[in-house]
């Protein structure tokens, strides 16, 4: 019997889906929470940081920033380490995975945020994680 790694017909997280923001939106200049990607299952490497001002949040990878080969890597922030748990936001599909890359979206308000995560949606399995100090 082969072993099969993820889960057969996996739901992704519940989260809801974050609003992006277009560049003609000034990008937020409020407090920087800077984390470094660690790998959970998958190899990682880089630093992530978040700016949230204004109902805006912006997310910068940084550009040594790379991840394993895996299918569907999503973004998201969160309160917990889990997409499932706590109060998640898909920020979306990962832009690529290697090098520098932004993200602008709407923040909902009154959240508090203190993880960025990439997981792996079709098996709803973790891929790599960075904590940072809760935005604003």
């Amino acid at each position: 019997m082969a072993l099969t790694l993820g889960c057969n017909n996996a739901e992704p997280p519940m989260a809801p889906n974050a609003t992006p923001i277009g560049a003609d939106v000034m990008a937020p200049m409020g407090t920087v929470a800077t984390g470094v990607w660690r790998k959970t299952r998958y190899d990682v490497t880089g630093t992530v940081q978040m700016v949230a001002e204004n109902g805006v949040g912006q997310l910068t990878f940084s550009s040594d920033f790379s991840v394993a080969q895996t299918p569907g890597p999503v973004v998201y922030v969160n309160t917990t380490n889990n997409p499932n748990t706590g109060q998640p936001l898909r920020i979306g599909a990962i832009k690529s995975r290697s090098g520098a890359q932004t993200y602008t979206f709407q923040l909902p308000p009154g959240v508090r945020y203190t993880w960025v995560l990439i997981w792996c949606d079709p098996f709803n399995v973790p891929m790599a994680e960075a904590s940072i100090n809760p935005t604003p």
